[in-house]
């Protein structure tokens, strides 16, 4: 059992008597942009994100922020980590119901679980970046070191070991203003939620391990051809069952953290089959009772996007589609936002909030969950928009607590290469890009918003809210 205090109204950062003291400029607006920052964004946005792979590519980026007030996150990660060799994974998982279970499948070779690189080489890999960094250090906000660490295997003392290394290299090159960064999936910085991922992610590959030993007609060519297309395809949950960290808390030494939980990944990822529900049982978020209970895949049909046959036609379905998704999304957003408040009470740290601007998860799918090779590109637009106002609005509500500011996530078109499809970023839809820039404006030095965020600096309080006792196990 853990004692956790709960805000009863709007969320704030002021938990048990402590306050979330931070120093922030202005409220900044952004995207979460893996493959580099377009230079249209250092004009519109204030803080962006890209991903780095080499000196040169990270230079190719930072020379876009020239002459701009933008700041850049760098998540060093596809640099500084690689896949763990498939011999020291676990060949153990535990299920829903407690037991434990032994894989029949050996790890993926090029599996998406993460390891740092030894310590001499990832110095070396990073001292040209950080002499390209050094260049450019007024458009630098941060360095991540490796994405959603937790739920890719990698522990806390790893990341505050590695942490320390790269803040001392930081430190040598002149970048002590640069901070680092952190991004969870989800609310995998809670012991607790943590672990309901990891007992899913057990009953995916039990689901997997029961079919192969039960596989009737194990000589056929179709059972063959299942068998090696598992090996090969099937999806990275396999590996992580067993193989999350599963022990909770937030990493010392890092200066910002933040979560993404996407509509996309509640909608489709199986980890989140009780998630919501899970909230609910904990009193953990705004208007989670109502899923109680209620696992995803039963909610998912109650979408008018998620259904064999034409596209539903009727404003009703639009109408009961958007009361049901801004459930959702208050439901998760705040309840984790409550437990990542609770873990950062008494640090100094600022909150980043990230939310999603892509339509992967409002396509037009089948009953099963697959995306449909035609889409209605205006009807999911507006589904698009709807889910970018509601990170909007939760953004602004929650303006003191998230001072890092909010990334949209994603820019730019990517193609999906495990389901067939293009997913459109904000990039091609332009009623998202006028929404996001008259928002981003909004809170720019001047803007409409600029007032409350000063004042919300004046006062120190950030949020104070009324609270109350909460427990939950």
């Amino acid at each position: 059992m853990k004692r956790f205090l709960r805000t009863t109204t709007c969320l704030g950062a002021f938990l048990a008597g402590v306050i979330l003291v931070v120093d922030v400029a202005w409220a900044q607006v952004g995207f979460f942009s893996p493959d580099g920052i377009p230079p249209v964004l250092t004009k519109r946005t204030q803080i962006g994100s890209f991903d780095a792979h080499s000196a040169g590519q990270v230079a190719k980026n930072l020379e876009r922020t020239r002459g701009t007030s933008f700041k850049a996150y760098i998540d060093l990660g596809p640099m500084i980590t690689r896949s763990p060799a498939p011999d020291s994974l676990k060949m153990r998982y535990t299920t829903g119901d407690g037991r434990i279970h032994a894989k029949e499948f050996l790890p993926s070779t090029n599996n998406k679980l993460r390891v740092f690189l030894p310590d001499r080489e990832l110095r070396r890999v990073l001292k040209p970046v950080l002499s390209v960094m050094a260049r450019y250090r007024a458009n630098i906000e941060a360095v991540e070191l490796a994405d959603e660490p937790y739920i890719n295997g990698i522990s806390k003392s790893e990341l505050e070991r590695v942490a320390r290394i790269i803040r001392g290299d930081l430190d040598a090159n002149g970048l002590r203003s640069v901070k680092l960064a952190v991004v969870f999936a989800g609310g995998m910085f809670n012991r607790d939620f943590a672990q309901l991922m990891d007992r899913h992610a057990g009953i995916y590959a039990a689901g997997l391990d029961n079919y192969f030993r039960k596989g009737q007609q194990r000589d056929s060519m179709a059972f063959k051809t299942w068998v090696a297309q598992i090996k090969k395809n099937r999806l990275v949950t396999y590996d992580r069952a067993g193989n999350m960290y599963v022990g909770g808390g937030l990493p010392k030494g890092f200066d910002i953290y933040g979560f993404d939980f996407y509509l996309s990944t509640l909608l489709l990822d199986g980890l989140h089959e009780d998630t919501l529900s899970w909230f609910a049982a904990h009193d953990l978020g705004k208007g989670c009772a109502q899923f109680k209970g209620k696992p995803m895949s039963q909610l998912r049909h109650k979408l008018s996007f998620f259904h064999d046959g034409p596209v539903l036609q009727g404003d009703h379905y639009r109408v009961d589609d958007k009361k049901l998704l801004d459930d959702m999304y208050q439901c998760r957003m705040s309840a984790v936002t409550e437990m990542l408040v609770h873990e950062a009470q008494g640090s100094r740290a600022r909150l980043l909030m990230l939310t999603e601007s892509s339509n992967n998860g409002v396509l037009e799918f089948d009953s099963g969950a697959r995306a449909e090779q035609t889409q209605p590109v205006l009807l999911v637009e507006s589904r698009v928009l709807d889910e970018v106002q509601r990170g909007e609005a939760f953004y602004e509500n929650h303006l003191c607590t998230y001072s890092a500011g909010l990334m949209f996530f994603t820019f730019n078109n990517v193609y999906d290469s495990s389901i067939k499809l293009n997913i459109g970023g904000a990039s091609d839809m332009p009623a998202i890009m006028a929404s996001i820039d008259s928002f981003a404006h909004k809170f720019a030095p001047g803007g409409a918003g600029w007032d409350r965020e000063r004042n919300c600096q004046k006062t120190g309080t950030w949020e104070r809210h009324k609270v109350a006792n909460h427990t939950y196990h």
